[in-house]
This record gives C-alpha cells, sequence and structure tokens, in this order.
C-alpha cells in the first residue's frame, strides 16, 4: 500500500493534469470558454476534461482511504469542485 506521501504525490500529479486540461480548453474556447463551460454542465455536451477529473477525484478518495485528510491537500482554486463532487 502507498505511504501518504506518495498518495499526495499522486493527488498533486492529478490536479496538474486536470489543470491543464482546463487551461487547454480555455485557451481552445477564449471569451467562449465560460458559456461552453455552463453548456457541458447542463449536459449532453461532452466534457474533454470529464477523465482528468474523475483520476483527480480517485486520487483524493485513496488518500482519504489511507488515512489522510482532504484538507491537507494543496487543491487550489479546484478545492470546492472536488468538495462538491465528494460531498
Amino acid at each position: 500500500m502507498a505511504g501518504l506521501a506518495e498518495l499526495k504525490d499522486r493527488v498533486a500529479e492529478a490536479l496538474e493534469a486536470y489543470r491543464r486540461c482546463r487551461m487547454q480548453e480555455e485557451a481552445e474556447y477564449g471569451e467562449e470558454y465560460l458559456e461552453v463551460t455552463e453548456m457541458e454542465d447542463e449536459g449532453p455536451a461532452p466534457d474533454p476534461c470529464a477523465r482528468a477529473f474523475e483520476l483527480l477525484l480517485d486520487a483524493v478518495r485513496a488518500y482519504e482511504d489511507a488515512g489522510g485528510r482532504r484538507a491537507d491537500l494543496d487543491l487550489g482554486a479546484y478545492r470546492d469542485e472536488v468538495d462538491r463532487a465528494l460531498g
């Protein structure tokens, strides 16, 4: 079983992948980005970053399952989004 430090590193890696995906999506859509993300939230438009977000959630769950506290993770601007998804 991985230690907390390794699991925390996995969260950081997954967070970086998700952040890069969102930045790429924002660069692609430019000024229309907020409108596009609202359409994704309303469905059924596919969210190109959904898989990266799921991997981030999996990493956070694994960290918590190993005894880590979500509050100790540096989730930055995505903390609220992760908290909403994980409850």
